[in-house]
């Protein structure tokens, strides 16, 4: 069964995820239909991360939830592909360092060993994407693409805080 008391939502993580669902409903009534679909796919990976890294009894069995994290992901590379269709640069360059995110983030969950075995690895790739997304976050804000530049640095701050942890990142380990 599903165990929503295994975990201690701060404040701010529910802040967080609720500023995400509206910043997926602004999306909807003002951009494409892409765009929405983007951000509510992206809501959706993100909760499931949260409940699988805290080991939350989740409500489906974890290769079920395997196989709902790939469906996402496929939704997530079909937006990528309008993105390049459309020649939307910025949405592609942003688009590939979500991919990074989402490599690194895969591989803690399905080879953690790997992960413990190369930390340095993974904390510079992790250093190295999040940069790439706060540049991206400084262009469209430097282009004047207000909504793009928030949505930007909201999901920067969501997955630094909800699911990267980045003051635990930050802080360089003796093995690293």
């Amino acid at each position: 069964m599903f165990n929503t008391s295994a975990i201690q939502y701060p404040k701010s993580k529910l802040s967080i995820l609720a500023l995400l669902a509206l910043n997926a409903v602004i999306y909807g009534f003002t951009d494409t239909l892409t765009s929405f679909a983007d951000a509510l796919v992206w809501v959706v990976l993100l909760v499931i991360y949260e409940l699988e890294a805290n080991k939350v009894g989740l409500p489906l069995g974890e290769t079920a939830m395997r196989h709902l994290r790939s469906g996402l992901i496929g939704v997530i590379g079909l937006v990528f592909a309008s993105y390049w269709r459309d020649s939307e640069w910025l949405d592609v360059a942003n688009s590939l360092l979500w991919f990074g995110l989402i490599a690194i983030l895969e591989t803690e969950v399905r080879w953690p060993d790997y992960v413990r075995r190369h930390p340095r690895f993974f904390w510079l790739a992790t250093i190295a994407t999040f940069t790439g997304l706060l540049a991206m976050a400084g262009v469209w804000l430097a282009r004047g693409a207000w909504l793009d530049g928030y949505d930007a640095v909201l999901w920067i701050v969501a997955f630094g805080f909800i699911e990267v942890d980045i003051f635990h990142l930050l802080k360089r380990k003796r093995s690293v």
